[in-house]
């Protein structure tokens, strides 16, 4: 898989501020970036759990809780039904 190595320096009174530490900076940073990317939808739910490596539900979580709607259109509606129809 060819990855991108985005590096940068958070000043240490933000990264208090964000929760974060030196255990978990990356692992926050990743799930903060799918979030936005999500919310923007420049990514899927797919490759944003993929992106931020969470479960569906983990996702769905941090989606309420920071107030963002899971993009489902009536389309996407009519496919699952169709697919729960076929089984």
């Amino acid at each position: 898989m060819n990855a991108l190595h985005i590096e940068f320096d958070l000043p240490g009174i933000l990264a208090t501020q964000a929760g974060f530490n030196a255990e978990n900076a990356t692992a926050e940073v990743r799930r903060m970036l799918a979030l936005f990317l999500y919310e923007h939808q420049c990514l899927s739910l797919g490759k944003a759990l993929e992106m931020a490596e969470i479960s569906y539900w983990e996702f769905a979580d941090l989606n309420r809780q920071l107030g963002i709607p899971i993009h489902y259109s009536q389309q996407d509606l009519e496919q699952d039904l169709n697919r729960l129809a076929h089984v």
